[in-house]
């Protein structure tokens, strides 16, 4: 049996079993693995649930080197405004002693978790299993790394096969969310501007000039028209519609960055889109456009409807509730870390504002240190442009834990399941089948097939992003 923790904070592992499992999952973890995706406490199945929402969701106008474009302030007060709305109401609704509000940390989990394995030993199967039952075989993403670690560091004795795939760092986590996160943001968007060069103007409509700094320059001039302060500013009469275009355009970036493997594409024509829409001032179609495609997360009407109580009573919990009752001021230097990191990254900090209103104490926390003399190797997996978690939080990560070992994959998209690097596969696979670790095979080329790319790139992608002059887009 190996569970699973397809990441979040917040989601279901019953569900992500269910989308992914059959299709993606059993693939990647090997036909000889039962594979068990559960809620964690107070979300979705799990009972009592966490059921509280705001009454109130705050408004930010009409959401369904070079100057760049960032959010106004507004755009950051909404959610802390929305934190405490929906903070208040769990307080009320899920934060009593025996609610589940005091119970969905990750050290909490991590206790369930065993609980799990603990359960499932005791019986037939357990006890038939080829491998020793009482030790937790694990895949955990994003922040199932993150639960991942925790577990290995309070149950090292405990850790059976495990797998930490999109490594989040713990200390970040914990902290800001800002350090080692999207540094990576700006890379995976370079890539883009490589892609569509390749192909040429038939097959990558955006297709400019004669090289990726070229569509580069094209996308600036369309993206440096939606100076969403400079628009407040003065008064524009389309602020309002230049507002939301740079949030969805931000957003949109980002879930491409997650998930390209059909997003490249798709990203060509919604770039292509809003240059006719900024020249014939038809930003309001192209937002309408870009939610339809994107969905509203990155507003505060979006965030509320995908469940953010789940999301804030782990996050914000594990950290200690050290964000109850700032204001942006205190929020100020973390959106400025994340404006020096990447043209898109400042949408990434809505869910720290939103910790902002949220009181509830953890029955139980755990705050390291992360690190471990494991029963059985960690084997850690990163993609070198995952745009929220680098490649370089697995490296770190496993030097604590005793001869874990880790897999870079040179390839885009946020863990395995958003590159599909064969490569990558076929090492997670053997480590579950057999335990056998990537040694000094521990690098997997880019794949660019996966990304209807037909072309083999000349050296790894950090050597061609470097070379069109986009390491850094943001001077």
């Amino acid at each position: 049996m190996a569970l699973i923790n397809p990441g979040g904070p917040g989601t279901s592992g019953v569900s992500g079993v269910q989308m992914y499992g059959r299709n993606i999952l059993q693939k990647i973890v090997g036909n000889n693995w039962d594979i068990v995706g559960f809620d964690p406490r107070g979300m979705y199945g799990s009972e009592p649930v966490a059921n509280c929402s705001a009454r109130t969701i705050p408004q930010y106008p009409d959401l369904n080197s070079r100057s760049v474009p960032r959010m106004p302030n507004d755009y950051y007060n909404s959610f802390i405004e929305y934190g405490k709305n929906i903070g208040m109401e769990c307080e009320a609704e899920a934060g009593g002693r025996l609610d589940a509000g005091r119970h969905m940390s990750t050290a909490t989990t991590a206790r369930d978790m065993l609980s799990i394995v603990d359960a499932f030993a005791a019986t037939e199967d357990g006890q038939r299993a080829s491998q020793p039952s009482h030790l937790l075989n694990f895949y955990g993403i994003s922040y199932g790394t993150f639960l991942g670690q925790t577990f290995a560091s309070m149950f090292p004795e405990r850790v059976g096969r495990m797998v930490l795939d999109g490594v989040v760092d713990p200390q970040s986590y914990l902290h800001n969310l800002t350090h080692n996160n999207v540094n990576q943001l700006d890379g995976a968007l370079a890539s883009f501007f490589i892609y569509c060069h390749q192909l040429g103007a038939q097959d990558c409509n955006y297709h400019t000039g004669s090289s990726p700094r070229d569509v580069y320059e094209r996308f600036m001039r369309s993206y440096s028209q939606l100076d969403a302060k400079k628009a407040r500013a003065e008064g524009w009469s389309n602020t309002t519609d230049i507002e939301a275009a740079l949030l969805n355009l931000k957003n949109g970036i980002l879930m491409t960055a997650y998930t390209p493997l059909n997003g490249l594409a798709t990203l060509s024509n919604d770039l292509l889109y809003l240059e006719t829409a900024v020249q014939e001032d038809k930003l309001k179609r192209w937002n309408s456009w870009m939610v339809l495609h994107y969905g509203d997360t990155a507003s505060p009407a979006g965030f509320a409807a995908s469940e953010p109580q789940f999301l804030l009573g782990v996050l914000c919990s594990d950290q200690g509730n050290k964000w109850y009752m700032k204001d942006l001021e205190d929020f100020r230097p973390l959106i400025d870390e994340l404006e020096e990191q990447s043209i898109v990254a400042d949408i990434w900090v809505k869910a720290q504002l939103a910790c902002a209103g949220w009181s509830i104490k953890a029955a139980e926390r755990f705050a390291g240190p992360f690190s471990g003399d494991t029963a059985t190797p960690i084997l850690f997996v990163g993609n070198t442009y995952d745009p929220v978690t680098p490649v370089d939080n697995a490296l770190s990560s496993a030097k604590n834990y005793k001869d874990a070992q880790t897999v870079v994959i040179d390839g885009l998209g946020h863990a395995i399941l958003n590159s599909l690097n064969i490569c990558g596969v076929v090492h997670v696979a053997a480590y579950f089948k057999n335990g056998t670790m990537p040694g000094d095979d521990s690098f997997c080329p880019f794949e660019g097939d996966k990304f209807s790319i037909p072309f083999q790139l000349n050296g790894t992608l950090e050597e061609n992003i470097a070379q069109a002059g986009l390491t850094s887009l943001l001077g």
